[in-house]
């Protein structure tokens, strides 16, 4: 039920205080020193229904705009716009939105390495690997209606939003592990394949020239 309703109705991303006074950080220099990123970016995840906006006057009576900043990945220089949930930073009397959720509460346990290859050697000669991993993976969730006023950011004089789950937030992997071990579950009961593991977004399954007779059926 945890799961159906969160699709359905928005996930509650585990912030201890909701009615925080309005607080607006000001951006990160990756985001201030390459604009045009940012525009390319913010309208993508506008134009996918993960952000709303924009608005020219805050859309909410008391809200939190955190800093916008672009990551660049380290192997495809791809770039990725992401909000700073943990600024402002030792500040007097302003919590971050991280900080304000529990570390404990959403730890996790990562599969390893030695769990594929144990896999592999009991699979033994032709395995058949598959790898696949889900686009915009946080982003698929939503995020519940009480609490969009705490993921604002603010471009250009004017403010946004975000609905769906967001990268920077330290709840948002924990949440989507839920949504992970219930595709692992799926695969497993529904479709017999014997061995998938996921990390966050990426998924990993084994097979064996028997498992995939079996799978015939469902062609």
């Amino acid at each position: 039920m945890y799961l159906l309703n969160g699709i359905r109705f928005g996930f509650d991303t585990l912030v201890s205080i909701l009615d925080l006074p309005t607080f607006e950080c000001k951006n990160l220099l990756s985001a201030i020193r390459d604009p045009q990123s940012v525009d390319m970016l913010l309208k993508q995840e506008i134009d996918k229904g993960y952000v709303k906006g924009p608005f020219s006057s805050p859309p909410f009576e008391t809200y939190r705009v955190s800093p916008i900043g672009i990551a660049e990945g380290k192997y495809s220089g791809k770039k990725r716009l992401i909000l700073d949930l943990s600024s402002p930073h030792e500040h007097e009397t302003h919590e971050s939105i991280n900080s304000l959720i529990d570390k404990e509460v959403c730890s996790l346990s990562y599969v390893k390495i030695d769990d594929a290859i144990r896999a592999i050697k009991h699979f033994g000669k032709q395995t058949i690997l598959n790898k696949t991993d889900m686009t915009d993976a946080f982003k698929q969730l939503g995020i519940r209606k009480d609490q969009h006023h705490l993921y604002c950011m603010k471009w250009k004089n004017n403010y946004y939003h975000y609905v769906r789950l967001c990268f920077g937030s330290r709840s948002s992997a924990c949440i989507f592990d839920n949504l992970s071990r219930a595709i692992c579950w799926i695969a497993k009961e529904n479709y017999g394949i014997p061995v998938i593991l996921h990390l966050s977004d990426d998924f990993f399954s084994l097979f064996n020239h028997r498992t995939l007779a079996d799978l015939e059926q469902w062609r």
